[in-house]
């Protein structure tokens, strides 16, 4: 397995942040948002608000998703974060 750590700047349009690659077993992502606003993490129709609105990461906590293999979250927010305030961290399988 190999760790992935990447940090993000997310901006008000629907950011990839995170891919788990076919093949990988069911896995948790941690999403640190070190921002001081909240981000919103989801699909890529992701919105800050309406039908749409992700899940909430607010200011200065993380969230832990567990994806499937082939998934793919993103990351938006309303005002932009600054610069590499969102951070991700999970394993994958490497073959």
């Amino acid at each position: 397995m190999a760790v992935v750590h990447d940090t993000f700047t997310v901006g008000t349009t629907a950011t990839l942040i995170a891919t788990i690659p076919a093949g990988n077993p069911t896995t948790t992502v941690a999403v640190v948002n070190d921002d001081n606003s909240s981000i919103f993490i989801g699909d890529a129709t992701l919105s800050v608000s309406g039908a749409n609105k992700g899940l909430t990461v607010v200011k200065s906590t993380n969230y832990r998703i567990d994806l499937n293999a082939g998934d793919k979250l993103y990351a938006i927010s309303s005002a932009g974060t600054s610069a590499n305030a969102v951070t991700v961290l999970y394993s994958t399988v490497t073959r």
